[in-house]
């Protein structure tokens, strides 16, 4: 079963070709046994984006004209398991998605709906852990920058980012991935304010090249003794995540306060 949800489900996708901001094009793919785990999820997943690249429907380009394909893969037991405990990011893509393929082996639980009054002391909850989580990295980059730590400074803001594209997952649909993608990450929080669109610009190669820094921090700032970022890319990246910072806050208090 392959189910599109996300903008390009609702109607209100986003393609701003001058600078570069588009929405993703969210698919989830359900499979009939949870054969593909860790590793092998990922193997998948990388078969899927070559067979889409050798298609021509993914390019590499500095300026993305075409929307950022994102899919989910999970097994048909889990979705049903998390449809009945209406953990509301499946019982939104059941209520809001589009059916692009179904083999008919199987059939999808009726969604369970949570009252409001759960659903926001879940999302409270939820925001008081990881934003505050964010906000400590945030704080912490200062000292490595000023002590001239620039990789350590890097893993920070590649941590605070992460935890505020959680936050606002875990707020508006009560679900993360498992993963430090913030690529990923950030085309799955996109879906819930179109601002989000802007935090990362990657219209020129500068941007793209700050970010693609960032994106990598998670592992090789910490692992590779080659991996090199100048103290004005730092700079650069921290305005960027005080921006996704004080959007991340104001939607997410919005959402819990409404």
């Amino acid at each position: 079963m392959i189910i599109l949800y996300g903008s390009y489900a609702r109607g209100d996708w986003v393609r701003d070709l001058i600078n570069g901001y588009h929405s993703d094009t969210d698919i989830l793919i359900i499979l009939n046994k949870a054969k593909y785990k860790g590793h092998a999820t990922l193997n998948l997943k990388d078969r899927i984006y070559a067979r889409l690249k050798r298609k021509g429907v993914i390019k590499d380009q500095i300026i993305p004209y075409d929307s950022r394909i994102s899919i989910i893969l999970e097994s048909i037991e889990e979705v049903n398991r998390q449809l009945e405990k209406g953990r509301y990011f499946y019982t939104d893509i059941t209520k809001e998605g589009i059916l692009l393929y179904d083999s008919g082996e199987f059939t999808l639980s009726e969604a369970k709906d949570l009252p409001w009054s759960e659903m926001k002391e879940i999302a409270q909850d939820y925001f008081e852990q990881w934003f505050n989580k964010g906000k400590d990295f945030l704080d912490g980059v200062d000292y490595y920058l000023k002590n001239d730590r620039y990789a350590i400074a890097a893993f920070l803001l590649h941590q605070a980012t992460e935890s505020f594209y959680n936050t606002i997952l875990l707020v508006f649909s009560n679900y993360k991935p498992k993963l430090h993608d913030i690529e990923e990450l950030g085309g799955m929080a996109k879906n819930y304010d179109n601002e989000l669109l802007q935090v990362f610009p990657i219209a020129t190669p500068v941007q793209k090249k700050c970010f693609e820094l960032l994106q990598k921090a998670y592992v090789d700032a910490r692992y590779d003794k080659n991996y090199k970022i100048t103290k004005e890319q730092l700079l650069y990246l921290i305005e960027r995540i005080e921006k996704l910072k004080e959007i991340t806050e104001r939607i997410c208090t919005t959402k819990i306060g409404r």
